[in-house]
């Protein structure tokens, strides 16, 4: 009896925290019904391979909003990075040093965030904000607003390449994500992050130092968005100056899609890859069925709505 009263519990539990995952199923049927086209395999590697970007940028703000705060830089990080590492592809012909340049762009954005955050005590919303816009600007400066092309082809392979049928950046995605959830869920670094988003007061007083895992969250979401950027780089061989506009909006929502809660505590990677599929799936079986580009942003915005309402109630239910 107490066996089965415990499978029950896990049963319960794992059904509250993934509950997106059967929205996500429960869309795959319906869109499947609406299109006879949409389950074909070329369809459904298609839909992962164009939200693989968003699904590696989502893995790092999953982590940051875990810990109770957001990133609005992201998407500013991904032109950056693009650039600048486009410069270096063109310059020096080096992949690892390319890779290598555009990560650590993403680590001096993220530690830039960090210090914003806890070293000055602005706040997020503002320090990220502030960020973006910085970002952008020089992006503007360093380029005098022209795109970086002439990027080889080779390149290419990252962001287009696949081994058999399946899409290489899809298979970066998925394997990240797995990495990071392990590490969310099962190292000192991944339960600080939850405590430090779950009650930061209690989170000081064990004698977790915020500043420092806060910081080092801020570093990963900017890596992570310096990751989709090196992909989207080798999609489209070249660096435009307005690339990753909006992204950070569409990787939040995401996130919150999938089950990640805006006050923190709450969530991890595998909601942020529910998030993703749930509004690719959206605008795929929109594109498929040849509905405006204006219905599928109004379709997209009142999925968001609509998320957050149910997560707001859930969260008042229990209280």
């Amino acid at each position: 009896m107490k066996d089965n009263i415990l499978t029950l519990n896990k049963i319960n539990k794992f059904i509250k925290n993934y509950n997106m995952l059967f929205v996500m199923i429960g869309m795959f049927i319906v869109c499947s019904i609406i299109s006879p086209v949409f389950m074909t395999p070329k369809n459904i590697l298609n839909l992962l391979q164009q939200n693989a970007i968003y699904g590696i940028m989502a893995i790092g703000m999953a982590y940051l909003l875990i810990s109770g705060a957001i990133d609005l830089s992201v998407g500013a990080n991904v032109a950056l990075t693009g650039v600048i590492a486009g410069k270096v592809l063109l310059s020096t012909g080096s992949y690892f040093l390319t890779i290598l340049v555009g990560i650590l762009v993403g680590v001096a954005i993220g530690f830039a965030n960090g210090f914003l955050v806890t070293k000055l005590k602005v706040n997020y919303f503002i320090a990220t904000l502030g960020t973006m816009t910085m970002i952008n600007g020089f992006v503007l400066i360093i380029t005098g607003g022209r795109p970086i092309t002439g990027i080889p082809a080779k390149f290419g392979i990252i962001g287009m390449g696949k081994i058999g049928i399946i899409p290489i950046s899809m298979l970066i995605w998925i394997t990240l994500a797995v990495v990071m959830q392990f590490i969310l869920k099962y190292t000192k670094y991944g339960q600080y992050v939850y405590a430090v988003g779950g009650n930061e007061r209690a989170a000081w007083l064990s004698g977790i130092n915020i500043n420092i895992y806060r910081t080092l969250t801020f570093i990963l979401t900017g890596v992570f968005a310096s990751c989709g950027a090196l992909v989207l780089l080798s999609r489209t061989s070249m660096a435009a100056v307005d690339a990753g506009t909006g992204y950070e909006l569409k990787v939040i929502a995401a996130c919150i899609v999938g089950g990640v809660s805006l006050d923190g505590g709450k969530g991890d990677v595998a909601n942020s890859i529910f998030g993703v599929i749930i509004l690719g799936l959206v605008l795929n079986i929109l594109q498929l069925s040849g509905v405006s580009s204006y219905y599928q942003n109004l379709f997209t915005g009142a999925i968001i709505i609509a998320a957050v309402s149910v997560s707001n109630l859930s969260k008042i239910k229990r209280d």
